[in-house]
């Protein structure tokens, strides 16, 4: 068990230490003055004295001058802690109460409740101060450490709490005997079969000229990468060693070190110096681990593990850089390659007669233009947001591991849901245009571990990367492994023959590299989009497009010599006709598709939240908050779980799911909280219900309001999450139904068709000439014969090309991939006046428009009761609270403790 000396530095450690003792000798003062003035009033005999012993208590008690007398004292000069009681007031309607008779005994009475209540709500703020202190002991007595095996359940160990962890064991041993029979045996591929393949993407006048300026452009960075003298200065350092600390490639101890580094220059000097002269030679690099460099199953935050190298600090610097350095460039190159159209296809354009007839029939109208519409739109969007979107776009940017769900930035995990997005709108909309629509996903097995180095070295070459570079790239893909960690696996010195590392930016860019040929050849040959996030695949389109592509898909996948992971490749078909249906499926994958916890249904088209997978990690769970031994952990823990997890793999809310998703997600959170607390059986069960009776057992606190659960951490509260909240202040800004906004795209365009016919039928001969006089001189070109024809342009010829030129259809597009901003509850002046002080007295971040929806939510929700209570919005000063230690604490990331 980690004691709290080693989770906290030393000196905030005896602040914290300090905080705590002051606090329990602020409560016995204020205990013992509390209890001599409710004596002092006893034994008083008369209303007004009652009253006025109160008053002159209570001001002593808030103020450091206790000898000044009674009628001195001012509001403005009192300590915070009345709320909004004037005792000035008091006083001086006393005083009248001892002349005027019309002040009634009642009166007097209600200012002595009133003031008892002022004491009461005083105990109970440092009441609940002494809770949250004791709470926070708990939390630093206990291992504070995430990373605590929590597969076993406290209490007696049963036999089968052994199974479980010998389980675990045994997976972790077949993990690494896979690792090992997989990375020591090359992987003999084609070259020539490789070669054909890129040659063939780059054939014809335009492909050969695209590939010729792209080899030109890999020379000249090497050569001038290469040639570069001391590249490694205070700047790459810097975010080199950032780039490695938010990356899972290093230990938490080797972080700490390189965090050392950050803040002393003459350490950054001196691995420069070292760094310099070995990056000046290049040719002459290699591992320099004659041990070899140790291997080990290691578990990830979302508590998976990877078998992962522990290599030298130095050793990650140098090859960030160069691998950061060449992922940047390539990212630029082959972006050039689907931009510029010389080998890539883009969505096909109208003719220079369609464009005519176009204007000729509708004029220069404002909802119909070529080349503006939604298939432009998704071309642009692939372009900027999934085009190899796994590789850095500048130096300073990190490659954040895919399968990390925290919340910040637009991380992988944001490209996940906007690729969600993208696919139920265009499920959606595909169905609704042409009644059928396809879904293929697919995963590389083992990608990283087991790409052939073969493989690497060809396309290395093929686009042109010099021998200088491609030999040293294959230095560093021949790495001398050890295998560490498990009982029974082998500790000699091996040379990898097969496979990228794992947690480099190398094991992204070479791995790009080579679906890059997957995606050109789907683009050339279906004339599809191939979406990814790396080496997770997504085709949707057309039914025979998707057949045609999942067969390019696979010829490229067996040359290049990766496999696809059947568990993780499904398809559907949505179509009226069952007859197509049942052909189309059989030239596509079998499985289902899914994102995270979203399936799309396919009987329906609908998407459905895989209740059996919520049941598998909602035991996960069970275990991991059964291994949390201080209520603070319990509650962090829960809060990444439950307010992170799971709103992430049920999909982030968007009109292209409509509200049903939302009540889906709602329904699923009910489920969850009677499952964990009551094992389904109690309807009212819930996380508010079992942590005050934890409390109660743990500390003998009962009657805990809900609000010193839920409040912020500033407000005196433990800042449990609510999983409603986020998901309530959006559902009534989401769009009822995306099926019922495709319904009055159709009734909008078969208006404006009508439209549009009546303005032409209205323009007459003269005006027809003059609409064709233009068209002509503006070099559109159109057959003229259509002048002489008096029929308007059908239905299908006006809608035949609405991708392209219906800025309606894409309105639709746009407004179905939007996420909902949030309808914020509306506060009442009571807690917008409470909270404005609270944030002119030195927490600007309580302002009421400084908080979050769900923040703003809670305190609305729960304000009545906490002012009655406390006299105000907050439960606890945060004067007494060390709120230091709870900004380090809160920091410390949870790691999921899943059973492989």
């Amino acid at each position: 068990m980690s004691s709290s000396s080693s989770i906290l530095p030393q000196t905030l450690q005896s602040i914290t230490s300090i905080k705590l003792r002051e606090l329990r000798k602020q409560r016995e003062v204020f205990e013992f003055r509390k209890q001599k003035i409710l004596q002092d009033v006893e034994d008083a005999g008369d209303e007004q004295t009652r009253v006025r012993v109160l008053l002159s208590g209570l001001a002593r008690m808030h103020t450091s001058n206790a000898e000044k007398p009674l009628e001195e004292f001012h509001d403005w000069e009192l300590a915070d802690g009345l709320g909004e009681l004037s005792l000035t007031n008091i006083r001086r309607f006393l005083d009248q109460s001892t002349y005027d008779p019309s002040i009634p005994s009642s009166l007097l009475n209600e200012f002595e409740q009133e003031l008892r209540q002022t004491l009461d709500r005083g105990q109970r703020k440092l009441d609940y101060a002494d809770l949250y202190a004791r709470l926070l002991t708990e939390w630093l007595s206990s291992d504070a450490s995430s990373h605590v095996d929590v597969s076993m359940p406290e209490g007696d160990v049963t036999d089968s709490a052994f199974e479980v962890v010998e389980t675990q064991k045994t997976r972790l041993l077949q993990l690494s005997e896979k690792f090992e029979s997989v990375v020591f045996t090359p992987l003999e591929v084609n070259v020539a079969e490789i070669e054909n393949l890129l040659n063939g993407l780059f054939s014809g006048d335009e492909g050969t000229k695209t590939l010729r300026l792209l080899r030109e452009r890999q020379k000249l960075f090497g050569d001038n990468f290469a040639a570069r003298t001391k590249p490694f200065d205070h700047d790459v350092l810097n975010w080199c060693i950032k780039g490695l600390l938010q990356s899972d490639l290093l230990s938490d101890q080797k972080k700490n070190t390189l965090e050392d580094f950050l803040h002393d220059k003459v350490v950054l000097t001196e691995i420069g110096d070292v760094l310099n002269m070995r990056f000046a030679d290049l040719e002459g690099w290699e591992w320099d681990a004659a041990s070899g460099i140790p291997v080990e199953p290691r578990r990830q935050l979302n508590g998976k593990y990877r078998v992962v190298m522990d290599e030298d600090i130095l050793q990650s610097i140098f090859l960030r850089f160069i691998s950061m350095s060449w992922s940047v460039h390539f990212k630029a190159c082959l972006r050039d390659v689907i931009t510029n159209g010389l080998a890539w296809k883009r969505p096909q354009k109208m003719s220079q007669d369609e464009v005519g007839r176009q204007e000729y029939f509708l004029g220069r109208c404002n909802n119909v233009w070529p080349g503006d519409g939604m298939a432009s739109q998704q071309q642009r969007t692939y372009e900027r947001r999934f085009f190899m979107c796994q590789l850095p776009s500048d130096l300073a940017a990190g490659t954040a591991d895919y399968h990390d769900d925290d919340d910040g930035g637009k991380k992988p995990s944001s490209i996940k849901q906007e690729l969600l997005r993208t696919l139920g709108t265009e499920v959606i909309i595909r169905r609704s245009l042409y009644g059928e629509v396809a879904v293929v996903q697919s995963d590389l097995q083992w990608f990283a571990t087991s790409t052939s180095h073969l493989t690497v070295a060809t396309i290395l070459k093929f686009f042109g990367v010099s021998q200088m570079w491609v030999s040293f790239f294959q230095r560093y893909l021949e790495a001398p492994l050890r295998m560490v960690g498990l009982e029974g696996s082998s500790a000699e010195v091996r040379i990898r023959k097969r496979g990228v590392p794992i947690g480099h930016v190398f094991q992204k860019l070479f791995g790009e590299l080579i679906i890059f040929a997957m995606d050109l050849a789907v683009n050339q040959e279906a004339e599809m989009l191939l979406y990814r996030l790396h080496d997770d695949l997504w085709l949707f389109g057309e039914p025979e497009k998707c057949v045609k592509a999942w067969k390019v898909m696979q010829r490229c996948a067996r040359i290049m010599g990766v496999e696809f992971n059947e568990s993780k490749t499904g398809s559907v078909c949505l179509s009226s006709d069952s007859a197509k249906k049942d052909q189309i499926l059989v030239g596509l994958p079998k499985g289902k598709v899914a994102v995270g916890f979203l399936e799309l249904d396919a009987k329906t088209g609908g998407w459905i939240i895989d209740q059996k997978q919520v049941d598998a990690h909602i035991l996960q769970l069970q275990k991991q908050l059964a291994g949390c031994k201080s209520i603070f952990s319990w509650i962090q823990t829960w809060n990444s779980c439950i307010g992170r997890f799971f709103s992430h793999t049920f999909g982030q809310p968007a009109n292209c799911f409509g509200r049903r998703h939302v009540d889906m997600i709602l329904e699923t959170h009910r489920r969850m909280q009677q499952v964990l607390f009551a094992d389904g059986s109690a309807a009212d069960s819930s996380v508010t219900e079992y942590l005050k009776d934890l409390i109660t057992k743990r500390f003998g606190v009962s009657d805990v309001p809900d609000a010193f659960l839920y409040f912020p951490e500033e407000l005196g509260g433990l800042g449990l999450r609510n999983p409603f909240i986020s998901f309530l202040v959006i559902r009534e800004q989401l769009c009822k139904s995306p099926e019922e906004r495709m319904a009055e795209f159709f009734a909008e365009e078969k208006a404006d068709y009508n439209r549009l016919k009546r303005e032409f039928d209205a323009l007459g001969a003269l005006g027809r000439k003059r609409r064709m006089k233009t068209i002509w001189e503006s070099s559109v070109g159109v057959d003229k014969s259509i002048e002489h024809g008096t029929d308007f342009m059908t239905m299908d010829e006006y809608t035949r090309h609405r991708e392209t030129t219906s800025w309606s259809l894409l309105s639709v597009y746009m407004d179905l991939l939007s996420t909902p901003s949030s309808y914020d509850v509306r506060p009442s002046r009571v807690v917008t006046h409470l909270l404005d002080r609270l944030a002119e007295e030195e927490q600007p971040e309580l302002a009421w428009s400084e908080l979050g929806s769900d923040q703003k939510w809670i305190i609305q929700l729960h304000s009545a009761g906490v002012i009655q209570r406390f006299g105000g919005l907050n439960i606890v000063d945060k004067g007494l609270l060390p709120m230091g230690v709870m900004t380090m604490l809160r920091a410390r990331k949870v790691t999921w403790q899943t059973v492989l």
